[in-house]
């Protein structure tokens, strides 16, 4: 619900709406694990517990480092981390070598790890003939391969990369937070402060009516 509300901010979400998506996400998930509970279930647990972990991880935590120390700025992620700490531990916080951390070793050390899994992957010990002659994971289906293997991860991977490049030709991103929009809105309305202080000041008459 979060999701769509971002999305569409001009979409008004009902207590009947939001009911109706939670319930039909929870049936689609519900059926989608329900072949987990047959006989063949850990084998296809097997499957998806061997690429989507691996590499959705992975290039999660790649793109973080890539977002936070780069476009971000790790030297203003640094400085948040410092408004965090108590005053009397900020003169310990290595800047420098975090900086260092999360601008080249994270980034290159996730990089080498994910390189050497996909390497590993089409010419590994992983790899066996199955039925249909194709070399797999585990020697599994290559349709299971697909659907429950290649499929979660290359989704996400390629919808991330259609929604940057989408937002970069159509200029369109996420807007930058403005405070003074946020203390707009929080400030009172003086005009109607001051009617309701005048009515309550009012003094009353006999026959019932006020001043």
């Amino acid at each position: 619900v979060d999701f769509i509300q971002h999305k569409r901010p001009d979409l008004e979400i009902t207590p009947k709406m939001n009911m109706i998506i939670v319930t039909g996400l929870c049936g689609v998930l519900f059926l989608i694990g329900i072949m987990y509970t047959t006989r063949v279930g850990s084998d296809l647990l097997d499957v998806a517990d061997h690429f989507c972990p691996t590499y959705c991880l992975l290039f999660v935590a790649l793109v973080e480092y890539v977002l936070i120390a780069w476009m971000y700025g790790a030297e203003k992620m640094i400085q948040d981390i410092r408004n965090c700490a108590p005053p009397q531990w900020q003169q310990y916080i290595p800047a420098k070598a975090i900086a260092i951390q999360m601008k080249f070793i994270g980034p290159i050390g996730i990089a080498f790890i994910m390189l050497m899994a996909l390497i590993d992957e089409f010419d590994g010990d992983s790899l066996q003939a199955n039925s249909s002659g194709w070399k797999t994971y585990g020697g599994y289906p290559t349709g299971v391969t697909i659907v429950l293997g290649w499929g979660p991860v290359v989704l996400p991977v390629g919808f991330f990369f259609f929604s940057v490049i989408r937002a970069h030709m159509t200029g369109v991103t996420t807007p930058e937070f403005n405070p003074a929009v946020l203390d707009e809105d929080r400030k009172p309305n003086t005009s109607q402060t001051a009617s309701t202080k005048a009515d309550d000041n009012a003094t009353p008459r006999p026959d019932g009516s006020s001043d």
